[in-house]
């Protein structure tokens, strides 16, 4: 079944790839295979916190990049490349990055280019698919189809396919029947009540039980204790299989986050259950569209999003201001965005360095409203309901370091 699903895959985009229960374990391996210990990786501080836990997990350094106000993206023009190893891609809620420039720039420079296509599995950039442009790239059918579980790996050089299908699977977990059903029921659930309209009663319910309770738009950092797994010799310094192994566990409450089965070896029903999501995700594609279009024309649309062509995008940005009383009104009418990284990932830990447009990371994280495009129609009426304003102007741009300034640096 796993065949069944790289073949799906790789029919969808054009190259050969790899089955992994997660993204986030897809760009584990990625990073392995890519990268020594200690090498620093461009990231946007707009990213979603387990990106950064697996650079970590990985023994990288990660390097924070300067942000476009525009899409929440990489600004290419911005970076300081002084000493960078690579770059990972965001293609935030799946509006692509400069991923072409980015590939030429790390072309140039012998730098590592690695495609997180993990909210961009229905964008395209000239043609090509979203995360085919770098040595590596990764796919998710969690977001992608709402299979909340399932990704993909892939490599431009095929030959490295097999040391990566030996990695995936010396590291795969065994979750026993009752974690394969639950992979199942799961999503099966979530999908009712998404088609059924009962998440209004639901969430008001699990609410009053005190079984959802607001805790931050981030996993709490716990970033003592993160420092001292870095550090243990489970952590990033562990060498071989079961030191991988060891590493991996020891920092279990970061990786696996809202994704318990993040490194699960998936049976059959599961597989089969992923592979079924491939055609929810084509049959919804056009009604995607057509709410990116309607979202687009909206005042709040962020500007890289209203000045492009429509895309089926996985989130459509809006800028808000006070976004998060925005939210708490939303859920009121049962409407649950999700997908709010906020604060930045350099204030929201301190062991990263911060990145070179602090106050635009801020604007674009405190303000964003990321809206399903299939809910386009309600959102719009309840916004417009509400009396949302459009979020304050964005900071003054930043101004690129000098020649040969080094950016800082993991410590």
């Amino acid at each position: 079944m796993s065949r069944a699903l790289e073949a799906a895959m790789s029919e969808r985009i054009g190259v050969a790839c790899l089955h992994v229960p997660s993204a986030r374990f897809g760009l584990y391996l990625a990073l392995r295979h890519c990268f020594a210990p200690g090498d620093r990786v461009l990231i946007a501080p707009t990213n979603c916190e387990t990106v950064l836990f697996v650079a970590l997990a990985a023994g990288l350094r990660p390097v924070m990049a300067p942000v476009s106000v525009d899409d929440g993206n990489i600004d290419v023009d911005l970076v300081d490349w002084t000493g960078l190893s690579g770059v990972l891609t965001t293609h935030l809620y799946g509006q692509p990055d400069q991923v072409v420039r980015l590939r030429a720039e790390c072309d140039r420079r012998g730098l590592v280019l690695i495609d997180d296509a993990a909210h961009a599995m229905l964008t395209t950039v000239d043609g090509r698919p979203a995360g085919t442009f770098g040595t590596a790239g990764v796919f998710s059918l969690a977001k992608h189809g709402r299979a909340m579980s399932g990704g993909f790996l892939t490599v431009e050089d095929p030959a490295a396919m097999p040391a990566l299908t030996r990695m995936r699977d010396g590291l795969l977990l065994d979750g026993g029947p009752r974690a394969q059903l639950l992979g199942v029921l799961r999503p099966v659930l979530r999908e009712t009540i998404y088609r059924t309209g009962l998440v209004r009663p639901m969430w008001r319910t699990l609410t009053a039980l005190g079984v959802i309770r607001w805790t931050g738009h981030r996993c709490a950092p716990r970033e003592e204790e993160l420092r001292e797994a870095l550090a243990s010799p489970a952590g990033p310094v562990g060498s071989g299989e079961s030191g991988e192994s060891g590493r991996l566990a020891g920092l279990g409450h970061w990786l696996r986050i809202d994704l318990d089965d993040w490194r699960m070896r998936q049976g059959a029903l599961l597989r089969g259950y992923q592979r079924s999501r491939f055609r929810v995700v084509d049959r919804e594609r056009e009604r995607r569209l057509a709410g990116v279009e309607l979202l687009r024309g909206l005042p709040w649309a962020a500007r890289g999003v209203a000045a492009a062509p429509p895309r089926p995008l996985l989130r459509v940005p809006l800028l808000v201001a006070d976004r998060d009383g925005v939210l708490a009104r939303l859920e009121r009418y049962g409407v649950v965005p999700g997908f709010v990284y906020d604060p930045p990932l350099d204030d929201y830990l301190d062991l990263v360095p911060p990145g070179p447009t602090p106050e635009t990371a801020r604007w674009w994280t405190r303000h964003v409203l990321p809206v399903d495009p299939l809910r386009a129609r309600r959102v719009a009426t309840l916004l417009d309901r509400m009396g949302v304003r459009p979020a304050p102007p964005p900071p003054v741009p930043y101004a690129p370091p000098s020649a040969g300034e080094e950016a800082g640096a993991l410590t």
